[in-house]
């Protein structure tokens, strides 16, 4: 798809969640044209010059030499690693793009920073914040009044309910529940199909009904 009115992305990370990217891109275009998808960028040498998911590996953001302004979205999953990858790519003065999937249900007093994946019929409730380069992954919902900070991540299935806040980098596993009102730390992790009804501190793991510390997560 080559068109000038449309928007150059690039999604950065040639993996399963670069794969999830790509498709959520799909999906909006089939919707409306937006992008033209260039391909993905990856450290990774073996991956560099090949195809990935249909389209090329174009090597280190550092590598392209194209021009007009360029949009990305961090196809990683980790959140501490996607942050260190928004943070080098954002220097290089490409522009993080927001992507929702048409069939997420997204109240309009929401508010989503710049480089969110928000994905396929997932749910997000009246003012509730979440930050940047954060990922509501699909069929997941997040409660009004939350506030999911920079790089947080809720995957597959999660729930969080109302007036919760969840740290940057902090991780809700899939299934998992966050009830009501409840803290969950930065770089803090709530376990697959866990329900936390306390608060998770920073750089803690917590898991199982009810949840319990279990580790600490390294920061």
């Amino acid at each position: 798809m080559e068109n000038s009115n449309l928007k150059k992305l690039v999604i950065v990370g040639a993996g399963g969640h670069g794969r999830e990217v790509l498709w959520l891109a799909g999906n909006i275009n089939k919707v409306r044209a937006t992008y033209e998808i260039l391909g993905f960028c990856d450290d990774n040498e073996s991956l560099q010059g090949q195809t990935f998911s249909g389209l090329p590996v174009l090597g280190r953001p550092e590598d392209l030499d194209l021009t007009g302004a360029l949009f990305f979205v961090v196809g990683v999953g980790d959140n501490a690693t996607r942050k260190k990858i928004a943070e080098r790519v954002e220097a290089l003065g490409w522009r993080a793009e927001t992507l929702i999937d048409p069939s997420a249900i997204v109240a309009d007093d929401v508010s989503i920073g710049a480089g969110t994946y928000v994905g396929v019929v997932s749910n997000i409730s009246p003012t509730a914040v979440i930050g940047r380069h954060a990922i509501v992954h699909n069929q997941s919902s997040v409660g009004h009044d939350t506030n999911m900070a920079d790089f947080s991540q809720v995957s597959p299935g999660g729930r969080v309910l109302g007036h919760v806040n969840i740290g940057e980098c902090g991780y809700i596993g899939s299934n998992a529940v966050v009830c009501p009102l409840k803290n969950v730390g930065a770089y803090a992790v709530l376990g697959a199909c866990s329900f936390a009804i306390a608060d998770i501190p920073d750089h803690s793991v917590a898991l199982g009904v009810p949840a319990r510390l279990r580790i600490k997560a390294q920061s």
